[in-house]
């Protein structure tokens, strides 16, 4: 019965061809089954970023006054400081992490451009707020950072971050 004469004859070929060529109902319905489901999930995906994009609009509206405000005393206050000060100074405003990488790009490469343009890099400075700008200028200009603050923004702005931010600037 199972000696060495009887040869083995391939009975599923039929199937494996027809896995391998033209899918079949089932696995038809099974992909349609499963880009629905990734297409909700998209969906629902847009829906959350939509409504943190819209509190993140809210709360910067809020607080558009007391950036006014802040800026209009320091235009009129009279600050002298013993120490030489760098003539010019950039502050990067990215996350510290996130899917919005367009944004951090083009605040990277806006002052990566100017920065290019300029002949002599000594009086010039990058304070950097984020995670993301910090990656960007350490490749570039690691010797303009002047500070790196990290963890500021993760929940609504509050007057205490630009306060952090504002004597940084000032110190």
């Amino acid at each position: 019965m199972f000696g060495r004469g009887s040869q083995l004859i391939p009975v599923v070929t039929l199937q494996c061809q027809q896995q391998r060529g033209m899918a079949n109902l089932k696995a038809i319905g099974l992909r349609l089954k499963s880009v629905k489901n990734i297409q909700k999930i998209t969906q629902s995906m847009k829906m959350v970023s939509a409504a943190k994009f819209a509190r993140a609009e809210r709360d910067l509206k809020a607080a558009r006054p007391l950036g006014s405000a802040a800026q209009a005393f320091y235009e009129q206050a009279e600050i002298s400081s013993d120490k030489e000060a760098p003539k010019e100074l950039y502050i990067a405003m990215t996350s510290d992490r996130g899917l919005a990488g367009a944004v951090h790009s083009s605040v990277g490469k806006a002052i990566r451009s100017e920065l290019q343009e300029k002949a002599n890099l000594d009086n010039v400075k990058v304070i950097c707020v984020g995670d993301k700008s910090r990656a960007f200028f350490q490749r570039f200009f690691k010797d303009q950072i002047l500070m790196v603050g990290s963890e500021i923004g993760r929940l609504p702005p509050q007057f205490g971050d630009a306060s952090k931010i504002a004597n940084a600037v000032l110190n």
